[in-house]
């Protein structure tokens, strides 16, 4: 889904001042698509580390927490709420998404 995402925003800015509001749409449901299943994943993954691992899976020593804190930045630091709401309205209402909001 992120290269899908990746070789649609490559085209997209070789179109340059061609971009349309429709190719520009076309980008962000792919971005945010590939955002939500990154965001779900990396927060499940980091999960069932520690299921397997355990309590010493907190050890400084073996480096497991280095990779739960950065799937917890990442996921923080862009809301998967906004993505949501506008995959939501695009998939029932076919609603684009504009460039004004927060996305």
């Amino acid at each position: 889904m992120a290269d899908h995402a990746a070789n649609l925003l490559q085209k997209a800015w070789l179109k340059g001042e061609a971009l349309t509001a429709e190719d520009r749409a076309e980008v962000a449901i792919a971005v945010f698509e590939a955002k939500v299943i990154a965001h779900r994943t990396s927060l499940f993954t980091t999960q069932e580390i520690f299921d397997v691992v355990g309590a010493r899976g907190t050890h400084a020593d073996l480096g497991f927490d280095r990779f739960w804190r950065n799937a917890r930045t990442h996921t923080l630091h862009d809301p998967l709420d906004y993505k949501l709401q506008v995959l939501g309205q695009w998939a029932v209402y076919g609603q684009v998404p504009s460039g004004a909001n927060y996305n």
